[in-house]
This record gives structure tokens, sequence and C-alpha cells, in this order.
């Protein structure tokens, strides 16, 4: 018995050492004679890429292949038959750019079909005859209707047809965009304007940007037409029944998200306003309350002590506008509804948008606003924020030369101030019949601007 436990035993001992050597020799790395040459592991990847690629695009359509499957077989396509002349609105809010489109359009006796993702939109209690309105769904069961529109000119704000969701379809001859901002498009994401046919304009630098772009990409020239701003005829006419501003009162109304004003310096601005004895009407962009909730909130509980600040959360903006004698805000458009339509100066600040996935990557030139800032009001710079006040006392005292370069401003650079919709009526009738546009300015196709 003992023998055999000492022979266990030595086995025991000797068996470890054996156990880790044949491991080491299991790891150990051995040649394995293959050879893949750069270009050929090159070529392999791409087509791992590229299948991969594939397959990604493929699955990301076939939501809206399938959809759009589902439309025909149900026989909705025969819906998709407008009028000769069509126009879409993503939401409600557009419903300032198309009125007094329509009633222009109206007063000539020329029918349009009016296609809405909103089902409270204005157009259905517009009492507008030559108007037939029809709810068409939201988000992508909207886009794959649109996909089978039926009509002769098709009119909308929506950028990136052809690039985004929405496709242009066979049935359709024109496509119009009418642009619904007095400043350039640099801040439109990446190809909004390519695929139109046309775009109405509301000044020349709007019009500058596009053909600059068109050069770039080498993408068919467009009809580009100085026709104006629809939105701004009807807050013209609203300033002229308002009653004059309040006096010592400052509007503060930036734009949403990382560009503005409330995200990059808080409660800082309206506070160090209110402090300055100003009564401080604040007013964040409509979105700030569906997309920054907590900001919102951070403010509202910073700001609770501060009497001479008053929120504004009313969607329609004009009663503060017109309130107001002078405006604090950053890039948001507003600046210009304020400044052009009332003619009281505004104090930006700020740097200017981020181009990171916006058509102002590629445009060579800055906007045209950016150039302008200083003579709507004042441009203050990041980091010196501590300047505001002494801007705004500058700007409301009585020797302020502010309204006169804000006049000159508007007329250099806004087409049909006041009178736009009549003029893109006209410019629509135009393309109904196919007439010629002559009456109105046509900024030159990049063919004539080489032969220039």
């Amino acid at each position: 018995m003992r023998a055999t436990n000492i022979h266990k035993t030595g086995f025991i001992k000797l068996r470890a050492p054996a156990a880790l050597l044949a491991l080491s020799l299991m790891l150990e790395s051995m040649p394995a004679h293959a050879y893949l040459d750069p270009g050929t592991g090159s070529m392999l990847l791409s087509v791992v890429v590229g299948v991969v690629s594939g397959a990604f695009f493929v699955i990301r359509k076939l939501p809206a292949t399938l959809r759009a499957l589902f439309f025909r077989l149900t026989g909705k396509t025969d819906q998709m038959k407008g009028s000769d002349l069509t126009f879409y609105a993503e939401s409600a809010a557009y419903w300032m750019t198309f009125k007094p489109i329509l009633e222009a359009l109206e007063k000539r006796g020329i029918k349009s079909t009016y296609l809405t993702s909103a089902q409270d939109d204005p157009v259905f209690s517009c009492g507008l005859s030559c108007v037939s309105a029809r709810f068409i769904g939201k988000s992508n069961t909207a886009y794959t209707a649109l996909g089978f529109l039926q009509t002769k000119v098709f009119v909308l704000t929506t950028p990136g047809i052809d690039v985004l969701q929405i496709r242009r379809s066979p049935g359709v001859k024109r496509y119009v965009h009418v642009v619904h901002a007095v400043g350039d498009i640099h801040t439109y994401k990446l190809f909004s304007f390519d695929y139109y046919d046309a775009v109405f304009c509301s000044g020349p630098a709007q019009a500058k940007s596009l053909r600059a772009l068109e050069s770039l990409r080498r993408t068919r020239p467009k009809d580009l037409v100085l026709l104006g701003c629809p939105y701004l005829d009807e807050l013209v006419k609203r300033a002229q029944q308002a009653p004059e501003p309040e006096p010592n009162t400052v509007v503060v109304a930036p734009t949403w998200g990382k560009n503005g004003l409330l995200t990059r310096t808080g409660s800082l601005i309206p506070r160090m306003l209110a402090e300055a004895g100003f009564h401080v009407i604040l007013r964040p962009h409509p979105q700030s309350f569906v997309s920054e909730v907590d900001l919102m909130h951070k403010l509202a509980q910073e700001l609770s002590d501060c009497r001479q600040i008053e929120w504004d959360r009313n969607p329609d903006s004009f009663a503060s506008l017109s309130r107001a004698k002078l405006m604090v805000s950053d890039i948001s458009g507003v600046i210009f509804d304020f400044a052009f339509v009332f003619l009281r100066p505004v104090v930006s600040v700020g740097a200017g948008p981020v181009k990171d996935g916006f058509e102002a990557w590629d445009i060579p030139h800055p906007a045209w606003e950016m150039s302008a800032l200083d003579d709507l009001g004042r441009r203050i710079m990041p980091g010196e924020e501590n300047k505001i006040c002494q801007a705004v006392k500058e700007l409301l005292a009585p020797e302020s030369t502010a309204r006169d370069k804000i006049l000159a401003i508007r007329s250099a650079n806004i087409v049909n101030f006041g009178t736009a919709a009549e003029a893109i009526a006209q410019a629509l009738s135009n393309e109904l019949t196919g007439s010629a546009q002559s009456q109105h300015p046509v900024y030159p196709k990049q063919e004539s601007l080489q032969h220039a």
C-alpha cells in the first residue's frame, strides 16, 4: 500500500510540468504559410463594405417600398390626382406662408388643391372657394402618398426633394419651392434645393447662394425667381393696426437647440436686462417647450424672483414683437421679422450658425445677414455678454440711426416687401400657362454668368 501511494504521488508530481509544457507548445504561434497582398486585401475590404452598405440601404428602404406597394394595392393612388396647382404643408405653421398666396390666387379665380399633414390646419376653415383641402396623413404616410401625386405644378416649403423622405413623383411636371424666410439658405440641410425645378426666392442673396451650389455640384440649373417673402405680407398688415411699442420694453426671442442663446447662456441675459431696469418679454422658441423641457423648467426657477421678466408662450409671436422697442436674439430668423416689419433694432448675440451638415458647408461665401447684423443694431460676440445692456441703451437713444440703416438693408435684400403674395400668384399663373416670367426678376443661370 505504501509503495503504491508513493508511486501515485510521484506520478502526480511529474504530470504537472508535463501538462504545462504541452499547453505552452499548443499556444505557441505557428507559421501559416499564407499571404494576402495589400491590393487584394483592400479589394476584399471594399467588397465587404459595399455589401454591408447595400444591405443597410435596402433594409432602410424596405418600409417605404412596402408602404408604396400597400398604397397601390388599396387603390389609393387615384386619390392623389390633384388640380393643376397643388400645395403641401407639413404642419399648420406654414399657413402663414401659404395663406396670402392662396388669397391672391382666389382673386384670379385660380383653383388649387391644398394637401396638409395637420388635421387642425387653418385651411379647413379659411373660406376660400377656389381651394380644395385634404388631410393626407403625417410623416411617412404623407410622404408615400406624395410619391403618387399627379399635378402640373407642385408648391412646397419642404426641403430635400428626392434626397430625404419626399421622392419626386412621375405625375408631377414642376416642383416649385417657396423659401419661407428672408435669411440666406446657409442653415438648410445639405442638398435641400438641388432637385427642384424652380425656387421662388425672397431676395438676390438666396439666389446667389443657390447658383453657387449648382456650379459646385454640377446640378441642373433651376429657375430662380426673385419674388419676396409672403408671410411678411400678413405681418405688415397687422403692424399697421398695432399700437405704439411700450417704453423700455425689450423682447428676448432666441432660437432653440445648440445655436440658441438660452442654451448657451442660460438665464444670464434676461436677468441682466431686468436688473438694468428694462421690462423683459422672454419668448423662447416654441420648439424649446417640446425639445428643451428641462432647460425651460430650470430657467423658470432661476428667474422666478425677477418681476421685470414676463414669459410669452403664445405660438403667435406678434403681440410680443409689437410691444417691444428692441429685440435681443441670436441667429433666429425672427430678428428680420422684427427689424423689417417694425423698423426697430436688434442685438444679436453669437458667432453665427454651425456649418456641420448644412448648406453652409459648401457655399463659398458667408450668409448675407451675417454682415448685416451690425447695421440692424449691434452684434455681440460670445464672451462679451456684459456689453449687451450698454448696446441696448445706445440703440434706444433718440439720436440712434438704426431705423434708416434697417430700411436700407431691407430695400437691398428683400424684393416685393409686403406685396410678395401677389407676385408669387402671378408667377404660379405663369407656371400653369407656360408663360414667360419676364415681369419678375430672374437670377441669371450659370451659363450666362460664365459668358458675362
